[in-house]
């Protein structure tokens, strides 16, 4: 069966180089593709990438791409030969020259064999550039299927070849070196994620760096610091216990408001959190049209409008006070409560509502 033909062009490379795998940046030092083997014209180091060698510097080299069934002959007229290992998972292998435009070859995803093979490699080299209409050196890649072997050189006569081989080879990573390149990694990703909290930390809550148990409960909570941040860090600072009475509280004084607490199902919720029970709340929500509550509507609290003037049916502001009662953990259940009873007493109320809660939690009042 005769080779497929998967390019054939003429492509612009630099500094010597070319490449194919997948058109993404392997991310890796160049070292890195020539590390355990022998030849240094074809690195395949790297999986998924092959690094190539030109006798050219800067230029236009000639690159042909073939795909065969099986192992195929090397004719005469290159001059050049290496083979390699290649395991191939991309939908497309990409080819160009260092710097430059790339190339798709429709090569199909597995396992390959592949040959390297070089002409005119020298005279590239002492050309050092070239145009599109003086090519002087030629590179041919043959792909057939195969087990992975160890790279080999089958065939080297130019000075330049022989320096490549010499040069680019590296030694073989052992398993010290992949678990010391492993703990680098995984160091470099720790740096990268504490970075990212710290900016996070620092766009979120400005000089003050929230505790474990703020943060947490803050991943369940609606974000009070920005009504109140000295009230949200000294509800951190008290336990559960504190926490949920807090929620209680401010569940009463929202409903209470919104005139909630005139349905009998309303109040049997807050008298069972009162007794430590969970409260039933299913169904609720189906309450708020109950002709016993007052259809009013309150002006946000701007720190929960992000600064716009934004009025709410109070009824439905209120609610989620009561619905809050069954949060965890209790620092999120409070954290809630306090936002909706915030919302229910509106731009003009809620800070009298905060200077209550402190009243009447004093550990608050910091």
């Amino acid at each position: 069966m005769p080779a497929t033909v998967l390019l054939d062009r003429a492509i612009h490379v630099s500094y010597g180089s070319a490449e194919a795998g997948t058109g993404a940046d392997p991310g890796v030092d160049p070292d890195t593709f020539w590390h355990g083997q022998v030849n240094g014209l074809c690195g395949a180091a790297v999986r998924g990438f092959l690094a190539l060698m030109t006798g050219l510097h800067t230029g236009y080299v000639q690159f042909r791409v073939e795909l065969h069934p099986g192992r195929p002959p090397l004719g005469d007229d290159w001059e050049e030969a290496v083979e390699v290992s290649f395991r191939h998972r991309a939908k497309k292998l990409w080819v160009r020259g260092l710097l430059s435009e790339a190339y798709p070859a429709k090569l199909p995803p597995g396992d390959y064999r592949v040959r390297y093979c070089a002409r005119g490699m020298q005279e590239g080299q002492r050309q050092d550039t070239a145009g599109e209409d003086e090519i002087v050196d030629a590179y041919l890649l043959q792909f057939w299927p195969g087990e992975a072997e160890p790279d080999r050189i089958v065939r080297q006569t130019s000075e330049v070849a022989a320096y490549w081989h010499k040069a680019n080879p590296k030694p073989a990573v052992g398993d010290a070196e992949r678990a010391e390149a492993k703990r680098r990694k995984a160091e470099k990703r720790a740096r990268a994620k504490e970075e990212a909290q710290r900016a996070e930390d620092r766009l979120r809550w400005g000089d003050r760096v929230p505790g474990k148990r703020l943060r947490d409960a803050d991943r369940r909570a609606n974000p009070l610091d920005h009504v109140d941040a000295d009230l949200a860090f000294a509800l951190a600072e008290t336990d559960d216990d504190t926490c949920a009475a807090v929620a209680r509280w401010a569940a009463g004084r929202a409903v209470t408001v919104a005139g909630l607490d005139r349905l009998p199902q309303v109040a049997a919720a807050l008298a069972a959190a009162d007794r430590g029970k969970k409260p039933p709340t299913e169904g609720l929500g189906l309450l708020l049209e109950d002709p016993a509550v007052p259809q009013r509507t309150v002006l946000l609290p701007e720190a929960m409008a992000n600064g716009r003037t934004l009025e709410a049916a109070q009824r439905y502001v209120a609610l989620p006070a009561l619905l809050a009662l069954t949060d965890r953990p209790p620092l999120a259940a409070a954290l809630n409560a306090l936002w909706a009873a915030a919302g229910a007493h509106g731009e003009d109320g809620y800070r009298q509502l905060f200077a209550d809660l402190r009243t009447a939690f004093p550990d608050l009042a910091r």
